[in-house]
């Protein structure tokens, strides 16, 4: 990734013209000028039948999205997403194509914004803000777990925007959020919580696999479900987990029970959606629509 400073402003915007001039020379990169820090969007690369290969480079990841071949045009839709420790300024994505054999690097450059998040104040168990001696290797090896499954990348793409929502209740504590618990500790809410009553159904919000079921320490009962492309769900705190490890899900499947399982006030859904293996807002997943131009994202 390649950030540039202020000063190289007029230079940048330079570059961005000569790009976008040279995107329509058979090949068609589409994506919004401007991202939220924290915030997902598309990216939609449109070429003729020559298209072979696509890769794009962004915050340090390379990313292989599934082409599609139709009416003799080849297209391809990826998600990426900026993280909460982005800072605010212009960023380079790089995006590689082999037409007809021949290699063709572009630059597209995106500014990230500032986007404001709120705080929130908690009381959970102590052990829950502390954990004992006891569990820390629990812990390390529960974190190493999903890592692995929020960083799986697989070829093909299983999702499409808007997603569907994993259960029927309203939209709780936002994703960014700054948390105090129990009065000292400040965390980031890598996730959005929904109201779910104890025993209410959790579903998948777009078709996949089931890369990893756990009982953990923070999260509870979870479910991470690989939908394609780098793009991975995680829905914690359940009181009950219907499938299992390797499962194929549809969308909109019940993958388990709501509960009150590891660090929690209460009973709710947990749900966090990482992109290229980092944690973006979820919420604007399900209002985004892929008009087959720049990625959008609709009023509520």
């Amino acid at each position: 990734m390649i950030r540039l400073r202020p000063v190289a402003l007029a230079l940048a915007l330079v570059a961005l013209t000569v790009f976008s001039a040279a995107a329509h020379d058979g090949v068609d990169v589409r994506m919004p000028a401007e991202v939220g820090v924290g915030q997902p969007f598309l990216v939609r690369v449109a070429a003729g039948a020559g298209l072979e290969g696509l890769t794009l480079f962004w915050d340090g990841v390379s990313v292989a999205p599934e082409l599609v071949r139709k009416d003799g045009c080849v297209s391809s839709v990826a998600m990426l997403g900026t993280g909460l420790r982005d800072k605010p300024g212009l960023y380079a994505l790089d995006v590689e194509t082999v037409v007809r054999g021949e290699k063709r690097r572009f630059r597209k450059l995106v500014r990230v914004t500032d986007h404001e998040y709120g705080t929130e104040t908690l009381t959970v168990a102590p052990k829950m803000v502390k954990p004992p001696k006891t569990v820390q290797a629990r812990i390390a090896a529960e974190r190493k777990l999903a890592r692995e499954a929020t960083s799986v990348q697989s070829p093909a793409r299983r999702w499409h925007v808007p997603f569907c929502l994993p259960v029927k209740g309203k939209m709780l504590s936002r994703f960014g959020l700054r948390r105090t618990f129990n009065g000292d500790t400040k965390r980031r809410h890598w996730g959005l919580d929904f109201r779910a009553w104890q025993g209410s159904p959790i579903h998948a919000i777009e078709a996949g696999r089931v890369v990893l079921v756990g009982n953990f320490y923070f999260a509870g009962n979870c479910v991470y479900i690989d939908h394609g492309n780098g793009v991975v769900s995680m829905s914690v705190h359940m009181s009950k987990v219907l499938v299992k490890q390797g499962d194929e899900v549809r969308r909109g499947q019940k993958i388990g029970l709501s509960g009150a399982t590891g660090r929690v006030t209460g009973a709710h859904l947990h749900l966090s959606v990482f992109v290229q293996g980092v944690p973006i807002d979820p919420e604007s997943l399900f209002f985004m629509q892929e008009d087959g131009g720049d990625a959008v994202v609709a009023q509520e």
